[in-house]
């Protein structure tokens, strides 16, 4: 499988509770689709802008139903994905069905920092 990851926007500290969640939510992440999306690309987007941080995990294999996912089917950690983004007041969206690959977007509310750096985008390829 070809991985990718992009970070754009100015890169700053999210503090340790944010920058916690966005990890473990896309180790999770990677984890699904390793394990249940059959995929030959995914690419991970981590997005600094003003007052949120964005984290978009895409990948292109086999998609599922999103409304057998919700009744509790086991393996895909979407709950606890959501519950970690929900605690910090932030948005968790899936997009996926059967064929069309799965989009996880998580979007958090961050502090404006003084200490930020510019960065131009950057692209990791795996």
């Amino acid at each position: 499988m070809r991985a990718e990851a992009m970070v754009t926007g100015t890169v700053r500290p999210l503090g340790a509770e944010v920058e916690e969640a966005l990890l473990r939510v896309a180790q999770e992440a990677l984890a699904n689709v390793r394990k249940h999306a059959a995929a030959s690309r995914v690419t991970l987007t981590l997005s600094y802008l003003d007052d949120v941080a964005m984290l978009d995990v895409d990948d292109d294999g086999v998609g599922f139903d999103q409304a057998a996912a919700a009744t509790g089917a086991p393996g895909f950690g979407l709950a606890a994905m959501r519950e970690r983004v929900d605690a910090l007041g932030g948005r968790f969206v899936v997009e996926s069905g059967p064929g069309e690959g799965t989009t996880i977007a998580v979007e958090v509310p961050t502090p404006a920092r003084s200490d930020a750096r510019p960065v131009a985008p950057t692209t990791a390829a795996r």
